[in-house]
């Protein structure tokens, strides 16, 4: 009995013997890990802080433009690409600060650099609100702003900006609309700078670019409205959502398929009845998630006799509280009669800015932490 006694408490010594040596061994590792890190934290706090502004501001892009749908439309020669820009609203001098002005220029600069590299248009499309606060520029100013969008989307320097492939259509916020009266002089120094003709006819494509806010049209230069043409129109303000008598008029007049339009920041396609005057499909084009991007695309082949496409396209720019923000592609099949829109999806300036303030807390707790431990004593046990 005295024997089984003895081995018990015996047993129990080496148990705790054991445990006090894996404390200790514990204890050892720990304070090794935290010498090291006292020792190496401001190049682990530089690496942190250099990864978030790599991954934010150069990876983020180049990872999206990676999701992007790839563009086909088949015999190249029987089809035209062409880039649509809505809503970029460069910041304006009176509202914004230079800090946030420089955070929004560089945002579009370079989402748009991809977006031309991916889709390498025969054509680019600015659908209007260039700029945010162009209509209440002086002269001077609206300069200055002149400047700096040519910059942005690697335009010319020379006025007008507009080319045979650089498209410009006026918005509410260039020219005045919407709360604000259109002045003449207003519409003048737009078309003066930017310039664009009403009406441009390629080979079997017709783009008509009509200004609702000033209920301006272009002459119908195809007035036989042939069928094998494909005829587009571009608008800022959406003609379907609301039928007004401007409306009703030029879609009658130039019997278009389809138009496209910008001014809302989110992307729809409506499907109208022009007899009836009221939508018959409505479909809101978003992005569900981000390995869905690659099938971002609708394809609409020719439309009935009595029937128009508008499709809004959103906007590039991440300040207009839309979180589905991008650029619009469309793909025009003059063999088939088909267009097809996509869209480049871009990623979310602000998640990239709340990244920014949760690594520099995080940072900041560190370096605390580092004042705090970094003159405690340690005591390096060798780990066998």
């Amino acid at each position: 009995m005295f024997i089984i006694i003895f081995f018990f408490f015996n047993e129990i010594n080496i148990i705790k013997m054991f445990h006090l040596f894996y404390l200790t061994r514990l204890k050892t590792v720990f304070e090794l890990i935290k010498h090291k890190l006292n020792e190496y934290m401001y190049y682990y706090l530089v690496l942190l802080l250099a990864s978030t502004i790599i991954y934010n501001e150069w990876l983020v892009y180049s990872l999206y433009a990676s999701k992007w749908p790839t563009l086909y439309c088949g015999n190249e020669k029987f089809c035209k690409t062409i880039l649509l820009v809505a809503d970029p609203q460069i910041l304006g001098e009176e509202r914004e600060n230079v800090l946030t002005r420089w955070d929004s220029d560089r945002y579009l600069f370079n989402t748009y650099g991809r977006a031309l590299q991916h889709v390498k248009p025969d054509n680019v499309i600015f659908m209007g609100d260039l700029m945010d606060e162009g209509s209440l520029a002086d002269q001077k100013t609206f300069e200055r702003y002149l400047h700096r969008f040519s910059k942005i989307f690697f335009l010319k320097s020379i006025v007008p900006l507009a080319s045979n492939n650089v498209i410009f259509i006026p918005g509410d916020n260039d020219i005045g609309g919407d709360e604000e009266i259109v002045i003449r002089e207003k519409v003048d120094r737009f078309h003066l700078y930017f310039g664009s003709p009403g009406v441009i006819q390629n080979e079997k494509i017709e783009f008509i670019m009509v200004n609702q806010l000033i209920d301006s049209m272009p002459t119908n230069i195809n007035p036989t409205n042939r069928t094998n043409t494909i005829k587009i129109m571009f608008s800022h303000i959406p003609l379907t959502t609301k039928w007004t008598k401007f409306a009703d008029k030029v879609i009658n007049e130039f019997k278009s398929e389809f138009v496209f339009s910008a001014h809302d920041h989110s992307s729809y396609n409506f499907i109208s009845d022009i007899k009836k005057r009221k939508h018959t499909y409505v479909q809101m084009l978003e992005r569900n998630s981000f390995d869905e991007m690659s099938s971002a695309q609708w394809r609409f082949g020719q439309q009935s006799p009595n029937s128009v496409s508008e499709i809004i396209v959103p906007t590039c720019s991440y300040r207009m509280g839309s979180n589905n923000v991008g650029y619009g592609v469309l793909t025009i099949d003059t063999f088939r009669h088909s267009v097809t829109y996509t869209i480049l999806w871009l990623p979310s300036r602000f998640s990239c800015l709340y990244v920014y303030l949760y690594v520099l807390i995080l940072c900041i707790i560190l370096y605390f932490l580092h004042l705090i431990t970094r003159n405690s004593k340690t005591i390096i046990y060798r780990v066998m």
